[in-house]
């Protein structure tokens, strides 16, 4: 089933009052970003869920991935897909369909870098910022006019290093779906991102950064490598 996927790519297109001090949202955005800007090698396994519904607790469908990113190239992978950004190029392989796409990076956005949570402040007007235990937990919502496929986005960080625990994105489109007796059902979606914190493989890691592991370039023509050789190619 790719009900997920589909979300999940499609997804990264886009007060309370508490006795200590308690930043703004815009703060709290911009210092995850920094902690994640400013650590030269970043690792976190990644977990992808949708439910049926807002308020729903049987998970309807589940990914796992990864998310490296060491010397400010960038590597993510959702199930049987990955992305990676290199200093020049940003690209895109679909295992299932045997397809690899190559962009100038001037074209990516945060499907590359799931933490790049600012862009969300320019679609969401209206925020709010409470603390959940050790948690800041930041909720973002569109103006009551707009075209924005979610209804509110509630973003996770950890007070001590700023580090983005979870993402939990309120879809406004319904979801097409069959229940246990085959029967059509139509819901509002929730999917939630979960980052945890994964030991550190240089080895591995410096391979799934290289770029000579995907694709050489000379002369501006791009040669696919042994690997992905059979792979269709799409440049733009």
């Amino acid at each position: 089933m790719r009900y997920l996927l589909f979300f999940i790519l499609f997804s990264f297109q886009i007060s309370f009052s508490q006795a200590e001090k308690m930043l703004r949202v815009e703060e709290v955005f911009s210092l995850a970003e920094k902690a994640v800007t400013e650590d030269k090698y970043v690792s976190y396994e990644t977990s992808y869920k949708l439910y049926l519904d807002y308020e729903a607790k049987e998970i309807f469908e589940e990914y796992k991935g990864v998310f490296v990113k060491k010397n400010n190239i960038n590597y993510l992978k959702i199930k049987n897909t990955e992305f990676v950004t290199f200093t020049k190029y940003a690209l895109k392989i679909n295992h299932d369909e045997k397809a690899i796409s190559i962009n100038s990076h001037q074209e990516t956005n945060t499907q590359q870098n799931p933490f790049s949570i600012s862009d969300y402040l320019k679609s969401f007007p209206e925020k709010k910022i409470k603390i959940e235990g050790n948690n800041y937990v930041c909720e973002l919502k569109p103006s009551k006019i707009s075209q924005i496929m979610f209804s509110k986005i509630i973003v996770y960080i950890n007070k001590t290093d700023y580090s983005v625990v979870k993402q939990k994105f309120y879809y406004v489109e319904k979801m097409e779906s069959n229940d246990k007796n085959g029967k059509l059902r139509y819901s509002t979606p929730r999917l939630e991102i979960t980052f945890t914190r994964r030991p550190k493989n240089p080895e591995l890691d410096t391979k799934l950064l290289k770029q000579e592991n995907y694709f050489t370039e000379a002369k501006g023509n791009i040669m696919l490598s042994k690997k992905l050789s059979k792979y269709k190619l799409f440049k733009t």
